[in-house]
């Protein structure tokens, strides 16, 4: 039963997308005597957390109860107090967890803790699917930058525009409507200029109750961006890395648009090592790609493409913008691989997501 509780828990957790970053996807169960007494998952950064929550919401004593955890509880005072010393002062008999927390000031410690005060911990249940909802998290802990999903529209000969650099739109109702669920799971939106120029987009989340900053990013190495863009006018922060010679009175007017301009000092361009390091020490954890075509290079001969999620919709224009068409040129001995991980279908058009395998 084991592992009936955990997937419980795991989908209590989902509910939390859009709203905990950077924080993870956490949820609870309670079982005592077979029955469920209680539930709860981490609703809001800042709030409490799924562990407490579902304390909060046992019917009941709590006391030789098991509990279900998608993630090891926390052992450090944050926004909210320890989750371990509430588990072990309630007295639970049991804790099963589905992965250990690679946070450095958790890892393993709140699991030790827990197995000191004579609970009986089992780690490791369902752990390949812990992993995988928190993929965001557990990326931007380990490699320390965020976690980057390259996303494109695009037709079946991989056209993101036509030749007249036309894309509305390419893919149906149904494909952006995911796209736009895309959006509400990642922490920010990142585009060119170019994109900018030409479809003057929103780069917002609509559709969702989104709580937590939403960043709506561009590159724009010499700032040409016209100041009455749709992404000055939506919710959400606004981000935009541009080169030293940009000018600065074009940035003191971005600014007053409540943007934030982030200048490289050192270089006219913007490299992307530049942006991960930003965006890093910002707390972004996750970033969605949107292009266009040389945004797409940038990220994956730089090796930072993570996920690839691709729309593709039944129509050939034969000439016309390819969404890889800048990327440094691979052969058949040396192509980008990636693993399909998911695949779908949304009226005629379908998709696939696969992450990016280690680039030699």
């Amino acid at each position: 039963m084991d592992k009936h509780y955990m997937k419980m828990a795991l989908e209590l957790a989902k509910k939390g997308e859009g709203q905990v970053s950077p924080n993870p996807l956490v949820g609870a169960i309670i079982v005592k005597d077979g029955t469920i007494i209680g539930k709860g998952y981490h609703e809001e950064y800042g709030k409490n957390h799924a562990e407490i929550n579902a304390i909060n919401d046992a019917n009941g004593k709590v006391e030789g109860a098991t509990i279900y955890v998608n993630l090891e509880p926390c052992t450090v005072h944050g926004n909210t107090p320890p989750c371990t010393d509430r588990i072990i002062k309630e007295k639970f008999k049991r804790v099963v967890i589905g992965q250990v927390d690679p946070n450095p000031k958790v890892n393993g410690r709140g699991i030790k803790k827990l197995k000191s005060a004579g609970i009986d911990v089992e780690v490791g249940v369902l752990e390949d699917e812990a992993k995988k909802l928190n993929v965001f998290y557990n990326h931007f802990i380990k490699e320390k930058r965020p976690f980057f999903t390259l996303k494109a529209a695009m037709t079946l000969d991989s056209k993101l525009a036509d030749l007249r650099g036309d894309s509305k739109w390419i893919t149906n109702e149904k494909s952006r409507e995911y796209s736009m669920y895309l959006r509400f799971i990642n922490d920010a939106v990142l585009v060119g200029a170019q994109t900018v120029r030409h479809d003057n987009p929103h780069l917002d989340v609509r559709n969702y109750e989104k709580k937590r900053p939403f960043y709506k990013i561009v590159v724009s190495k010499k700032l040409n961006i016209p100041l009455d863009s749709n992404i000055f006018k939506t919710t959400g922060s606004t981000i935009i890395f541009c080169g030293k010679d940009a000018d600065r009175e074009k940035i003191e007017k971005i600014e007053n648009l409540n943007a934030k301009v982030i200048v490289n000092e050192k270089r006219d361009e913007v490299p992307v090592d530049f942006i991960v390091k930003n965006l890093y020490q910002m707390k972004i954890m996750s970033v969605l790609v949107e292009g266009g075509a040389s945004v797409f290079s940038q990220f994956i001969d730089y090796k930072y493409a993570d996920r690839l999620s691709l729309f593709y919709a039944p129509k050939i224009f034969g000439k016309g913008i390819p969404a890889f068409g800048k990327i440094t040129p691979r052969y058949v001995n040396n192509p980008l691989e990636i693993n399909i991980e998911e695949t779908d279908k949304f009226d005629n058009d379908f998709y696939i997501q696969g992450t990016v395998c280690s680039q030699d």
